[in-house]
């Protein structure tokens, strides 16, 4: 599955934003590899919770990090975070480019 956007979306001002962003793109990267809750990508990037979590939500906005709940090791609900696709693309020109 591809991240697909238009070039003037608000969501792909919204990933553009992140993936400029150091943090943003340390979160997908992280990400990439495994999925992990923000608590763990808090400790693993060094990054604190508050600043993972302010990524994470413009990330899922956006619509390329989607999370499913999961029961965590005091039995509580856990959000399990993970990229939606490794490939974002950027539709620049519209459909007619490219298809003749």
């Amino acid at each position: 599955m591809t991240g697909k956007f238009d070039f003037d979306s608000w969501q792909a001002k919204l990933v553009a934003l992140e993936i400029a962003n150091e943090v943003g793109r340390a979160i997908l990267k992280s990400l990439s590899q495994e999925p992990k809750t923000a608590t763990q990508m808090s400790k693993s990037l060094t990054i604190p919770l508050p600043t993972i979590l302010f990524h994470l939500s413009r990330l899922e906005e956006a619509g390329i990090v989607v999370y499913k709940k999961s029961l965590g090791k005091r039995l509580r609900e856990v959000k399990v975070y993970s990229v939606s696709s490794n490939d974002i693309v950027f539709s620049i020109g519209g459909e007619k480019h490219g298809q003749e």
